[in-house]
């Protein structure tokens, strides 16, 4: 179970750091909700067109188990060795969000917008002395007595919200809001912490001691292997696809707040603050006590005394993790409430020409003991008149080698826009740790028929009517009397 909850969301993925610069994008509300806006009075999207949003470290890892699970073959040992591999990365970190349905109002009074949407995301730090002295076989040595917290964080929930922006008479300010209902999914809290100690009960002998608890919320139809080892979540059976799918019973609420400020025509600054708020969780709970004692096998082992402590080495190149079983745990009841992983937003944006500009956008992610910050440096060049450009460099946590691109099309139908968070990832992926994708599009709905052309040198003072006729009566149509 342990090893199975680790990893059931892994396979999926924050929005791409490139568009921050490029507001006019309908999904732009996502790094601020002061950006809401919208070119006509009505814009619409629906899933898979409403906007995806794909990224991830450690990508070798991630690609090789998400192709397993997905082809529908994966055993506990493959959990294994993606852990085994966690062990040698700093942080590990990943998320998701698709859209479902969006829906923005453009008013007197400012812009509306309704939004239906799936996030996940995966975060850990398993790094220390004690996991690669478990986990590795070439790892010999590890101090005694030394605690090593493994917290670790998954969580898949759905938002229904609503957003507000608006612009002050001069135009200078902008700001927004966005409040959201959220029902919880799947929910993964580890604030696991482990150390090797002499047993109590044999003095002399050594045991790994884990500490802490598994806070885990999860749709409990499973099936067991043949050798009952661990069980296996079955979503063979369309009836659990169901109830995950539709479940309420993990209510929470969130809000979005943000604002921008023209300091002068050519300098802007915006600041913002995404998914402050909590979950509950209360449904489907099946959490984990982990006070448990792991006997390490005497003959595996040696004692040494420094002046730092004990030091306990491996008789030869042995695994223990091969020798454990994590599934067997204390199950518990109890309900939770966790916050969601809030995320601080920072720009600033210098306009050189009409057609460039430059910008400096930090994002720092907030959760307990996990936190970790991107920052990127664009340049945004308007190509033509329907599509801008949006390109850098950009630092992911711990990976320095990173090339955010994005593209936006604007066209009289709607919008278009592409972009990866590491454009070096499509060309050279074993060079790089981190990679991402986003995209989407939107359409605009009930536009008004323009019955008129643009000026031209000779209309100069006018702009001539278009001659429009019915294609099923053959007359002219007549122009709006009130435009």
């Amino acid at each position: 179970m342990f090893w199975t909850c680790m990893f059931a969301m892994m396979a999926k993925a924050q929005p791409n750091l490139a568009f921050y610069p490029l507001e006019d994008q309908f999904n732009s509300f996502d790094y601020n909700p002061a950006f809401l806006s919208s070119r006509e009075k009505f814009t619409f999207s629906i899933f898979p067109l409403a906007g995806v949003s794909v990224g991830f470290n450690n990508q070798g890892v991630i690609r090789d188990l998400a192709s397993k699970f997905m082809g529908g073959v994966i055993t506990n040992e493959d959990y294994k060795n993606a852990f085994d591999n966690m062990v040698d990365q700093s942080s590990f970190q990943q998320s998701v969000e698709a859209s479902l349905l969006s829906f923005t109002y453009r008013s007197n009074s400012g812009f509306f917008n309704f939004r239906i949407k799936d996030s996940e995301y995966f975060v850990a730090k398993v790094q220390g002395d004690i996991t690669q002295f478990i986990f590795k076989s070439d790892i010999r040595s590890a101090a005694i007595e030394h605690i090593q917290s493994l917290p670790a964080q998954s969580a898949h929930y759905r938002e229904y919200s609503l957003g507000y922006s608006f612009k002050s008479r001069n135009n200078r300010l902008t700001a927004g809001i966005r409040a959201k209902l959220l029902f919880g999914k799947f929910a993964f809290f580890s604030n696991m912490q482990g150390s090797i100690q002499e047993d109590m009960n044999s003095p002399g002998d050594f045991v790994l001691k884990t500490s802490g608890l598994l806070d885990i919320s999860f749709i409990e139809n499973t099936i067991k292997n043949p050798n009952d080892s661990t069980n296996v979540i079955d979503f063979s059976d369309s009836k659990t696809v169901v109830d995950y799918i539709f479940n309420t019973g993990n209510p929470g609420v969130g809000i979005d707040l943000g604002f921008q400020y023209q300091v002068s025509p050519a300098l802007s600054v915006s600041m913002s603050v995404i998914d402050l708020g909590k979950i509950n969780w209360k449904s489907n709970l099946n959490s984990r006590s982990l006070e448990k004692e792991y006997p390490l096998p005497y003959s595996t082992y040696g004692i040494d005394d420094t002046e730092g402590g004990q030091i306990i080495t491996k008789r030869e190149n042995y695994m223990y993790s091969d020798s454990f079983d994590f599934s067997k745990l204390t199950r518990q009841r109890a309900p939770f409430s966790k916050p969601l992983p809030t995320s601080f937003y920072a720009g600033l944006k210098y306009q050189v020409t009409p057609d460039l500009s430059f910008s400096i956008t930090d994002r720092y992610r907030l959760i307990k003991d996990l936190g970790y910050n991107h920052m990127s440096l664009t340049a945004n060049v308007d190509v033509t008149e329907k599509l801008s450009v949006s390109t850098g460099y950009a630092a992911m946590s711990d990976a320095y080698l990173n090339i955010p691109l994005a593209l936006l099309y604007q066209g009289e139908f709607g919008q278009i826009f592409l972009g990866t968070d590491n454009l070096t990832s499509i060309f050279f992926p074993t060079a790089t740790q981190f990679a991402g994708i986003s995209f989407g599009a939107c359409f605009f709905l009930f536009k008004e028929r323009k019955l008129h052309g643009n000026p031209s040198e000779q209309t100069p003072f006018y702009r001539p009517r278009k001659i429009i006729k019915n294609p099923k009566s053959g007359l002219i149509i007549r122009n709006d009397p009130k435009r």
